[in-house]
């Protein structure tokens, strides 16, 4: 028996308009720290098209009965764009794209005056605290100009979960930079990750998760080719363009110009010593520096990748043991390592086949 799938379709306010299960395909993949994205089609003149106007939400639940999961919401996306296609030969299509809600924090920038303390230039502040902070204050309700923000800029059905002060100690400035885009980099180096989750209709909680977003179950969920759950896997080491040494430049010019050399966790003076600039005049303490060159040099290690198709068997089955965000071991030739599963892409066909990939990091 293959898993069910249904695609909810609801207005903008969250109230449901349709359920979809004759689709001519759909397709979707969910990521850690970035924006998922949903693609299906149906024939034009299908019902539910009425319904698909730009910010429709849609959800995608699905069952694997025969795997005792039951009915749960996997994605939840906006509709965002549309499109009408006939391909000359068979009936008229439309096809929707709908990309999840961590897409909001895109709609915004960190709209506060450079070096505005604790709003746009955080120094010797907890990841989760400094994350918290910018969501809170340039997209849900604290975003005013009352509070001193540039603009009102509160997004409707937007809130931030309570600060729990975790994560590493950082210094972060970032005035005007797009608050999705800040807040990725930042997860990098935050200790943990963030995600914004539907909690009733048309509304939504941004959430900050110490270590990562699933749960660890290395020690307990093992992919190698020999178990039977693994197939076609790829492991990449790709270090061309690795850096391993940040010169960082502040503040001021020629010979007066603050700098900071920082070193990166594969450095080593003899046999991996590449440089590489980091421009970040807006910072103004030595500490914020170093967080700027720490931060780069983190998104230019070369890490090693797993990437397979996983076979799911009766002790190993999606949703149900594992699911996106969980840590867990990968063997492959003579590697092991402790990875997340970092991606979750799944396929369906109008006949219900499904097929699912597994992208998997090294944390």
């Amino acid at each position: 028996m293959t898993p069910s799938y249904q695609l909810r379709v609801s207005s903008s306010t969250g109230t449901l308009q349709a359920v979809v299960t004759d689709y001519t395909y759909l397709t979707y993949t969910r990521q850690v720290n970035k924006v998922g994205m949903l693609q299906f089609a149906l024939s034009a003149d299908h019902d539910a098209v009425q319904y698909l106007t730009d910010k429709a939400l849609v959800e995608v639940w699905r069952r694997d009965a025969a795997r005792d999961v039951d009915w749960h919401c996997d994605y939840y996306g906006m509709v965002r764009t549309t499109q009408y296609a006939y391909p000359g030969s068979g009936p008229e299509t439309f096809t929707v794209w709908a990309p999840s809600m961590l897409s909001l924090l895109g709609w915004r920038i960190v709209a506060w005056h450079a070096g505005t303390a604790n709003r746009s230039a955080f120094d010797g502040v907890k990841a989760e605290t400094v994350l918290n902070t910018l969501v809170s204050y340039n997209a849900c309700a604290a975003a005013t100009t009352a509070n001193g923000r540039l603009r009102d800029g509160a997004i409707t059905g937007l809130t931030a979960e309570a600060d729990g002060a975790g994560g590493n100690t950082v210094d972060w400035n970032c005035a005007y930079a797009n608050l999705l885009q800040t807040c990725q980099e930042l997860c990098r180096i935050s200790g943990g990750d963030m995600d914004v989750v539907t909690t009733a209709p048309a509304t939504w909680q941004w959430r900050w998760y110490a270590g990562q977003l699933g749960t660890d179950r290395s020690a307990t969920v093992v992919l190698a080719l020999n178990r039977g759950n693994m197939a076609s896997p790829t492991y990449i080491d790709a270090r061309a363009d690795e850096r391993t040494v940040a010169i960082v430049g502040g503040q001021g010019e020629g010979t007066s110009r603050a700098t900071s050399i920082r070193t990166g966790t594969n450095y080593n003076a003899s046999t991996n010593n590449v440089e590489t600039f980091v421009d970040a005049r807006q910072e103004t303490t030595t500490e914020g520096l170093q967080s700027k060159g720490d931060a780069a040099l983190g998104e230019a290690e070369a890490r090693p990748s797993f990437a397979c198709d996983l076979i799911e068997t009766p002790s190993l089955v999606y949703h149900r043991d594992f699911d996106l965000g969980d840590l867990v071991t990968a063997r492959y030739r003579t590697v092991e390592e402790t990875v997340k599963i970092d991606t979750v892409s799944i396929s369906v066909a109008a006949d219900g086949t499904e097929t699912k990939r597994f992208g998997l990091v090294v944390p």
